[in-house]
């Protein structure tokens, strides 16, 4: 009985030793399938999405303290300005998350929306195991600014009075006329002003703003940047104003030309005459007094000259008045004839008026000429017999 005790007790010795080495076992496999996590593995290496292409993404890991979540992460992508936010879903491989330790929620196959700013959160579980909840980030999608194309053009041109105190105001553009090439835009200032000495302010819609003041300087030539602060300019003529707003990349451009004058560039310099008498039966021209450009550039007339005021009415003209023109123009400070023709020849004897009306043209500089005054002489003429 003894011994049959001893090998009963040896036998349940053997039986609790080979219990053991099978639990042991046992808890070794489950090592080898479920190996301990660490949480800083789950973090994100990137957070691609489907079917689009950011501009750039940052990532703000989130925070641990003993292997333990304290704050949520932070991601935000910015894509193109015309990506619909709308249906969104993530791409993400084991190149972003070891995808044999751990899942992400909501899977790549759920689309989100991300329109009006609309923040989406991520959550990084546990692949095995009890698939607990171990990171989080919260997603946010926007669109850049849209890119907006430069105009390449002048947006302000003006003088300003503080700049330039022999004014009396800001002077501002009068008129832009747009054309292909070459922009134009007129300015008026008073009769008597320096032309020599005038500072702008100007704004631009581009990158860098060029200038130059001689005109045979092709566009693409001009490497002149304008200065910065208050540079004084001379636009007396003949010297002209050319501005070029070039794009970034320098390999674009839009020229504009200032044209700065007056806005009654014509003076009479006797205002009202008399001619001498006319001998009844004849047509007597006579030289009565001059007209002056105290403008800013070449003037030339293509409207013709205008009457009013005639007294008596008569069914054609008694009086009519021409302007003597150069070629080429007249000159700023030129002045040239004004002659009168009284036709004696088929009105009898009396004392006739009227006024004629001249009208100026900038010559080279067209549809502004309704913004130019006109000047006027008036005309007594006197047949006898």
């Amino acid at each position: 009985m003894r011994r049959i005790i001893k090998l009963s007790n040896i036998g349940s010795v053997i039986f609790s030793v080979f219990f053991m080495i099978s639990c042991n076992s046992s808890d070794d496999d489950s090592t080898i399938l479920t190996p301990e996590i660490t949480i800083e593995e789950g973090k994100l290496k990137g957070f691609p999405l489907f079917g689009i292409q950011y501009k750039e993404i940052n990532i703000v890991d989130p925070e641990i303290v003993e292997n333990k979540e304290v704050k949520y992460g932070e991601i935000k992508i910015t894509v193109s300005s015309t990506t619909t936010l709308d249906n969104v879903s993530a791409s993400i491989t084991s190149a972003e998350l070891n995808l044999s330790k751990f899942s992400i929620s909501p899977g790549n196959e759920i689309g989100l929306s991300y329109e009006d700013q609309k923040i989406n959160i991520y959550t990084i579980n546990a692949a095995i195991g009890d698939k607990k909840e171990l990171l989080h980030y919260n997603v946010r999608i926007v669109k850049e600014d849209p890119i907006i194309p430069e105009t390449l053009k002048i947006t302000g041109f003006m003088f300003e009075k503080n700049k330039n105190p022999s004014l009396p105001n800001d002077i501002t553009i009068s008129r832009t006329i747009e054309d292909t090439g070459l922009d134009k835009i007129y300015l008026f200032v008073p009769v008597g002003t320096d032309f020599t000495k005038l500072i702008p302010t100007i704004t631009y819609d581009g990158t860098k703003l060029f200038y130059t003041q001689d005109s045979s300087v092709a566009p693409v030539d001009m490497d002149i940047e304008y200065p910065e602060g208050n540079a004084s300019i001379d636009f007396k003529y003949p010297k002209n104003f050319i501005l070029a707003v070039k794009d970034k990349n320098n390999d674009k451009l839009r020229t504009t030309t200032v044209i700065v004058d007056v806005v009654n560039p014509i003076r009479i310099e006797t205002v009202s005459i008399t001619t001498p008498d006319a001998t009844e039966g004849n047509s007597e021209t006579f030289t009565v007094t001059k007209w002056i450009n105290q403008g800013n550039h070449l003037l030339e007339y293509e409207k013709a000259t205008t009457y009013e005021n005639q007294e008596p009415t008569t069914p054609t003209r008694v009086i009519t008045s021409r302007r003597t023109l150069p070629s080429g123009g007249l000159i700023p400070g030129e002045s040239r004839d004004v002659s009168v023709t009284v036709n004696s020849r088929d009105y009898p004897e009396g004392t006739y008026k009227t006024t004629a009306v001249f009208y100026p043209s900038i010559k080279y500089n067209k549809g502004i000429d309704d913004l130019l005054e006109s000047a006027k002489l008036n005309i007594t003429s006197k047949i006898v017999k």
